[in-house]
């Protein structure tokens, strides 16, 4: 991106390794003499040294965060050595030794539950109710197949259970022995490789409808035993950088 000033900066690292909603993880390499593109840290971040032996960071005058005041900082390469730091930097990486640099960058996003409950505008979503013709039946269905853990509930006088997804939303199941699922309402799930998340629920009995795409994205449908529908969702690989 440029920036008003007309700088330009690039990517925090030279590879970008791995990416979801709760984390950004860079490869770093630089040869003896190669110096990284000036890049600006928007969010805080976890530095861990794989080898190497001297490296030094020039920052620019405007940064902020962990190295607000800083102009240029050397020092010697520590493998396995973990430096976290905050968001604000804008600086170049160069390798003043002479071995080969690599290091591992973990940038920290926000995750979308955290920018929901600071945004007063928006009301995050803490639990879906869904009922369930026989708890027994179904609870090892949520648990063993899908994977979610049992929470504590009160005693309403009906039995039921609530269970924790993982990902700050709950699911809480009522049983009703006369309930009749209604055609076409659903819960999506989302997942980076929806056929292997298709076969890991089939080799457990689960019946998984055939993989189609809508929209760019992949989708398959399956059941509960009372016959709710949930939906595996696979969105588009997300650009790199």
């Amino acid at each position: 991106m440029t920036t008003e000033d007309s700088r330009t900066f690039g990517d925090i690292g030279t590879s970008l390794v791995f990416e979801n909603d709760r984390v950004r993880v860079w490869e770093l390499r630089l040869e003896p003499g190669e110096s990284s593109d000036l890049h600006h840290h928007e969010l805080d971040y976890l530095m861990v040294q794989i080898e190497g032996d001297n490296i030094s960071a020039r920052f620019e005058a405007d940064s902020t965060g962990t190295f607000a005041g800083a102009d240029e900082l050397e020092g010697p390469v520590s493998p396995g050595m973990a430096i976290f730091a905050e968001a604000g930097g804008r600086e170049t990486a160069i390798n003043n030794g002479t071995r080969t640099f690599r290091e591992i960058i973990v940038e920290l996003k926000e995750s979308d539950r955290e920018s929901a409950l600071s945004d007063p505008t928006i009301m995050p979503l803490q639990h879906v109710s869904l009922s369930v013709r026989d708890l027994a039946e179904s609870l090892p269905f949520y648990t063993d197949a899908l994977g979610f853990s049992e929470l504590p509930r009160p005693d309403f006088g009906i039995p039921g259970a609530w269970l924790s997804t993982g990902n700050g939303v709950q699911i809480h199941l009522i049983e009703d022995p006369n309930f009749e699922p209604a055609p076409g309402p659903h819960v999506a799930f989302e997942t980076p490789d929806i056929a292997a998340e298709r076969g890991r629920l089939m080799a457990l009995g689960v019946a998984v409808g055939d993989v189609f795409e809508l929209n760019g994205q992949q989708q398959a449908f399956f059941n509960d035993p009372s016959g709710n529908q949930f939906e595996l969702n696979q969105p588009p690989a997300r650009a790199a950088g």
